[in-house]
C-alpha cells in the first residue's frame, strides 16, 4: 500500500501532525509506504500511489505556482487512474486571512473525495450532508506522547524559562491569528484583574528584525508585557521549539485555547499528554471533545465570563484533576492507537 501525503515538507509543517502518522505507520506496518514532496505531487509519480492524502489544501495550494484549475484537473486525473484521494478535515474553511484567497482548493478537495476523515461527531454530521459522495470516517487527533517525552518539573521549568516561582502562569499556545484572539487574552487578564497572574503567550505578536518599525513593534511587546503580563516571543510561526514546549506546560497552571472561530486544536490534546487542565471554546469538534473530559468551556458569543472560568480551571488544576483522566486519554488517542485505526481505514478504502 503506497499513501502520499500532500505537504511540500511534513517535517518542516509547524506540527508533528503528519510525521507522527508516516513515523509510527513506516514503523509498525512495512507494507505502508508514505510519500510527500511538491515536485512529486504535481509528477506523473503520484498516480502509482494507492491512496493520496491531502491536509491543508488551501495553505498547500497558496505558496505552488500552480492554481485551484490545475489542482482539479489533476485530481481528476489521479481519480481517472484509480486512486483514492482523501482529506483529513482540519478546516472547515480558511481561518481569517489566512490562504482565504485559495479556499477554493479546500472546496476542489472535500468534493472530489473517497473519505473525508473527521477529528469529532460536528464536522463528520456537517459533511456527511455537503459532501455525501464521500465516506466519513471519526479520527481523533491523537497525542504527540513520541514526540515529548520529557516532563519537567515546575520547578525545573521556571528555572528554564526565568520565571518567579509566586505566580500564576496562563498558558496560550499557536500563532495569534487575529487581533480578536490578542483582545480575547486582553480580556482574559482584565477579568482576573490580579498582579500575580502572568500569560504565557509565545506567538501573541510578530516583531519582524528588518521592519522599518522595528523599535514601534518592540515598544508594543514591552508594552503587552508591562500592562497585561503577556509574555511574548515576538514571533508568531514557531515560537517554541519542541525542546523548550514541555516546560512551557510545565510552569502553566492552566492552558487557555485563544479561539473564538475553530474546528480542530491540538492545542486542546497537549495539555492531556501533559496532566493540564484546559479551558477552550465550546464550538466545532472542541467543544465537545473538552465537555466529554470535564474541562471548562467558554461560550464564543459571550465572553464576559472567561475570568470566572479561568479561575475554576486554576482550583482544578491545583487539585490535581489535570491527571485523573491521564491514562485513559493515552490509551484512547496514543499516537499508536490511531495511527493504526487510520491503517484499517486505508485498507478499508482499498
Amino acid at each position: 500500500m503506497r499513501v502520499f501525503m500532500v505537504h511540500e515538507d511534513p517535517w518542516h509543517s509547524g506540527s508533528p501532525y503528519i510525521t507522527t502518522f508516516m513515523d509510527t505507520l513506516g514503523s509498525t506496518h512495512p507494507d505502508c509506504e508514505m510519500g510527500w514532496g511538491r515536485e512529486r505531487f504535481w509528477s506523473d509519480d503520484i498516480f502509482t500511489f494507492d491512496i493520496v492524502h491531502f491536509h491543508y489544501p488551501s495553505a498547500f495550494i497558496s505558496y505552488d505556482t500552480h492554481n485551484e484549475s490545475d489542482l482539479l484537473h489533476h485530481i481528476e486525473r489521479m481519480k481517472s487512474a484509480g486512486v483514492k484521494v482523501v482529506a483529513t478535515c482540519h478546516d472547515l474553511e480558511p481561518h481569517y486571512d489566512q490562504c482565504s484567497a485559495k479556499g477554493e482548493a479546500m472546496r476542489i478537495v472535500y468534493s472530489h473525495c473517497d473519505a473525508v476523515f473527521h477529528m469529532g461527531a460536528y464536522s463528520k454530521e456537517l459533511f456527511e450532508q455537503r459532501y455525501p459522495q464521500a465516506t466519513h470516517f471519526l479520527l481523533p487527533h491523537h497525542l504527540y506522547e513520541t514526540v515529548y517525552r520529557f516532563f519537567p518539573s515546575r520547578e525545573e521549568s521556571l528555572r528554564h524559562l526565568h520565571l518567579s516561582a509566586d505566580r500564576t502562569y496562563i498558558l496560550c499556545f499557536g500563532m495569534f491569528r487575529a487581533d480578536e484572539e490578542r483582545q480575547l487574552v486582553i480580556n482574559l487578564y482584565r477579568q482576573l484583574n490580579d498582579k500575580k497572574v502572568e500569560i504565557l503567550a509565545p506567538g501573541f505578536l510578530d516583531v519582524w528584525i528588518r521592519s522599518p518599525k522595528l523599535f514601534v513593534r518592540l515598544a508594543k511587546m514591552l508594552y503587552y508585557r508591562c500592562r497585561y503580563h503577556i509574555h511574548s516571543k515576538g514571533k508568531a510561526w514557531g515560537a517554541v521549539s519542541d525542546d523548550d514546549l514541555p516546560y512551557y506546560y510545565g510552569a502553566a497552571d492552566v492552558a487557555f485555547i485563544q479561539r473564538l472561530k475553530i474546528l480542530n486544536s491540538g492545542n486542546a490534546m497537549l495539555p492531556m499528554l501533559f496532566g493540564r487542565v484546559v479551558v477552550g471554546p465550546d464550538c466545532g469538534n472542541v467543544g465537545p471533545l473538552l465537555r466529554r473530559w470535564g474541562y471548562p468551556v467558554f461560550n464564543v458569543d459571550d465572553t464576559s465570563h472567561i475570568g470566572d472560568i479561568v479561575r475554576r480551571a486554576i482550583e482544578l488544576g491545583r487539585q490535581g484533576y489535570g491527571t485523573v483522566h491521564r491514562e485513559e486519554q493515552l490509551a484512547e488517542y496514543s499516537t499508536a492507537v490511531i495511527s493504526e485505526q487510520l491503517y484499517v481505514l486505508y485498507h478499508r478504502l482499498l
